[in-house]
């Protein structure tokens, strides 16, 4: 009866062993290490738990004190931990507060992981002020993370990527990478990413000073990339015949930014393009859209983009040439668009030769193609930080007039816009003839824009 009684009450004891794993996986890893107090068995299972996260949970750098001798106490503490885990490690995840750099510590705890198989890693540091706001002393990563050749899921911030020793032969399996605020030598784009054949998504944002140098060439070869994401305005896709998203998001402040660096690469948009014949979703930022702006610009594309579907122009002024000749000229080559979100910016002191006052101009300047026929698969059109422009008419009349399939149209208009001008450009709007019965215009008003 004693045993039947005991048995009723622990009945999570007797689980098996992976489920067992699986239920510490979902707790905080102090917490799953204070389970090996319970018996041998919940002993057991902590130590061969495959799952940890060392973060805020567990721990923080504290403020007070020496952030080297913080750091080095918190870092004791995840080493007692692991020096006890017994089997596989086949995910690890160090994101504790207050931790601005790699460590020795830190490239030991890589080195163990290594040996230990660990498939996804993320390493994620921070400079947040601690200690008077010192600078970072050093900054570069891991050696030992070359090591870890079972890699399939690898996240980085706030470091430098080292030039990959001789003896690294690539990652093979690995998938997902990401890079945040990062600083990486020619070599990343030229060694090290040709030697990770899988890899299908990419995340890389370089640091902003890095970027705004202007000075390294990116080539990117990545026979199995998917999914791009970066602020690297200068890249190249030399060998990426899958690369189905890209988003190049803005590196500076749109007051801020400078053509001075778009000279040093051939600003040719048929020929960076052209070299994307699987891209579905693409997102231009500020820089990549003055870089196109300032080369030659086709009215329509050499290779149709008939893939491409979903498109996202930030920070252009509509209003000068440059820039809405790269507008025209992508939806014109995009005879499949489903999806169209035009972000404004901010220029009202442009010189004169540099700007229109109607798009007509440029539509009717078309002469060697048919813009009738570029929204017919459009369903979707959203304007944000309208200034009540005529080029902004011009262009919803455009919509409107020949998108079949459209549904619908967001426009936020920008705080400036006076409320009267905001009517009359509205009611304006409303009276253009529509090629789609379905077609609704959703209006957002100053104080409903922030919800």
């Amino acid at each position: 009866m004693s045993r039947l009684c005991e048995s009723s009450a622990d009945r999570i004891s007797h689980l098996p062993d992976d489920v067992m794993q699986r239920i510490l996986s979902f707790l905080p890893v102090k917490d799953a290490a204070r389970t090996a107090t319970l018996s041998k068995q919940w002993r057991h299972n902590w130590r061969a738990n495959t799952q940890l996260v060392f973060d805020g949970d567990f721990g923080e750098i504290s403020k007070e004190g020496s952030y080297d001798s913080n750091a080095s106490k918190l870092m004791f503490q995840i080493c007692k931990a692991l020096m006890v885990h017994d089997g596989p490690i086949t995910k690890f995840v160090l994101e504790i507060p207050g931790l601005r750099r790699p460590s020795p510590d830190i490239n030991h705890i890589v080195h163990f992981l290594a040996k230990k198989g660990v498939q996804e890693l993320a390493l994620i540091f921070s400079d947040d002020g601690i200690n008077g706001g010192n600078p970072m002393i050093e900054r570069e990563m891991p050696s030992a993370l070359f090591s870890a050749c079972q890699l399939s899921s690898l996240i980085l911030r706030d470091c430098d990527f080292s030039v990959a020793p001789s003896w690294f032969l690539g990652f093979s399996k690995l998938t997902h990478f990401e890079l945040a605020n990062v600083n990486v030598e020619s070599s990343f784009y030229r060694d090290f990413l040709p030697n990770c054949p899988l890899l299908q998504d990419l995340k890389l944002f370089i640091c902003d000073s890095d970027v705004g140098g202007y000075h390294r060439k990116a080539e990117l070869v990545a026979p199995s990339l998917k999914v791009f994401e970066s602020n690297v305005w200068n890249v190249r896709f030399k060998h990426t015949p899958l690369l189905s998203v890209v988003s190049i998001s803005p590196v500076n402040d749109p007051e801020d930014c400078e053509q001075s660096g778009f000279h040093v690469y051939n600003p040719d948009i048929a020929a960076v393009l052209g070299s994307l014949p699987a891209i579905q979703e693409l997102v231009v930022g500020l820089e990549l859209l003055l870089f196109f702006a300032s080369g030659n610009v086709p009215c329509i594309l050499p290779t149709h983009l008939h893939h491409l579907k979903v498109l996202e122009l930030h920070y252009i002024l509509l209003h000068r040439i440059s820039e809405a000749r790269v507008l025209l000229c992508l939806i014109t080559s995009s005879p499949n668009l489903q999806r169209l979100l035009i972000l404004s910016g901010a220029g009202d002191t442009l010189p004169e030769n540099e700007v229109i006052d109607s798009l007509q101009l440029l539509l009717l300047g078309a002469e060697d193609h048919s813009t009738a026929s570029c929204f017919q698969c459009l369903q979707e059109l959203s304007l944000k930080e309208v200034l009540g422009t005529r080029v902004e008419l011009d262009l919803l009349r455009f919509v409107l007039e020949t998108a079949p399939l459209l549904r619908r149209i967001f426009i936020r208009p920008a705080k400036e816009l006076e409320t009267s001008k905001s009517h009359k450009f509205l009611k304006e709007m409303t009276r253009y003839k529509r090629a789609s019965k379905e077609a609704e215009i959703i209006y957002f008003w100053n104080d409903e824009a922030d919800t």
